[in-house]
């Protein structure tokens, strides 16, 4: 990034007042004692939003389904370090670099990441954190000094990215990630003014996810999420990689535990009568099947499959048939350590 790049990075992004402060250090103690969270920089000044306008913004409207979503994964996909402190026992001291250079912490559910500053960029350290048995993964990543985060991974853990000044709206995949820009529509009340379920095709709609779980390159390869898509676009025009490999087809294709074939799937899922009857995504993975209100725990795969598959509850008991993802969502990990299931709904 050149010295001029820099100088409006910072001119955009820092919050008013950073100036003043004596030096870095400095600069950092004063900013957490006034609660700020470590990925300040990153975050984009009011008037410099792209028509974003906030997941609480939308709350005023829709008080219920942002209460679910903020329990959801998705809220969480970015938090400080100092909220992450506060609830679970990750030694920071065994990672690359000392705390105070870290910016933030991604992941919600299976795996923490750390966002750190290193050699003048953001860059995500190689050591990952097993958030359900406390423990490092034995694996490393050995070209993290290049794994530059607002390349890899800042369009599809933030909401509202910009690539012109490499700064979000705001952490976390919020409500307009997944509706685009909501500033519009908070003005007209107009629901065409908002991409949602009843606005779009089932394809379009299928799209939208599509645009952060799967791999691929935006058309300049630069990013690896496609960085001008807003929801409703056609992906296809914004992305590039949305091909199997050699010799796959959907007949053939069973995925494996590499990361294009988990998410290549999308590829395979289109011809197919779930997207043509419209059940897309979001049918199954929403955030909607909390067991109970304002707590975050959420129904098993099982539980949630039997809301709809009632009647399917003839097979023995203690039998691999009692679990529906075994069979109709088998996990194409190697070893089985993490969630990368099939999602052809094939029965195996």
């Amino acid at each position: 990034m050149s010295e001029v790049k820099k100088t409006a990075f910072f001119l955009i992004c820092f919050l008013a007042g950073i100036a003043s402060f004596g030096n870095d250090g400095e600069a950092e103690k004063n900013l957490a004692e006034k609660g700020l969270p470590s990925y300040h920089k990153y975050l984009k000044q009011a008037g410099d939003t792209q028509n974003y306008v906030g997941s609480e913004s939308c709350a005023k409207c829709h008080s219920d389904i942002y209460d679910e979503w903020k329990l959801s994964q998705h809220a969480r996909m970015i938090r400080s370090v100092e909220e992450i402190k506060q609830t679970v026992p990750i030694p920071f001291n065994e990672l690359e670099v000392s705390e105070d250079k870290i910016i933030m912490v991604l992941g919600s559910h299976y795996v923490h990441r750390f966002v750190a500053e290193h050699n003048g960029k953001a860059v995500v350290l190689p050591k990952i954190w097993d958030i359900r048995e406390n423990r490092w993964l034995e694996t490393y990543d050995y070209g993290w000094q290049s794994k530059e985060y607002t390349k890899e991974c800042a369009g599809c853990h933030t909401t509202g990215f910009s690539a012109e000044n490499e700064c979000f709206t705001e952490p976390g995949v919020g409500c307009e990630a997944c509706h685009g820009p909501g500033e519009k529509h908070i003005k007209t009340q107009n629901p065409k003014d908002i991409a949602s379920r009843h606005s779009l095709s089932p394809e379009k709609l299928e799209m939208v996810c599509i645009s952060c779980h799967t791999s691929g390159m935006d058309n300049s390869y630069t990013y690896s999420f496609p960085v001008s898509y807003r929801p409703g676009d056609d992906i296809t025009k914004h992305f590039s990689g949305l091909t199997p490999k050699p010799g796959q087809t959907a007949e053939n294709f069973s995925g494996d535990e590499s990361y294009e074939d988990r998410l290549r799937q999308w590829t395979f899922l289109k011809p197919r009568l779930l997207l043509a009857s419209g059940l897309t995504c979001d049918y199954c993975l929403n955030f909607r099947n909390v067991k109970k209100k304002n707590e975050g725990e959420y129904l098993t795969y099982n539980q949630y499959c039997m809301t709809c598959h009632s009647d399917k509850e003839d097979h023995p008991e203690q039998s691999p048939g009692t679990d529906c993802i075994v069979c109709h969502k088998p996990n194409r990990h190697l070893n089985g350590s993490l969630s990368i299931h099939d999602h052809k709904f094939r029965f195996e």
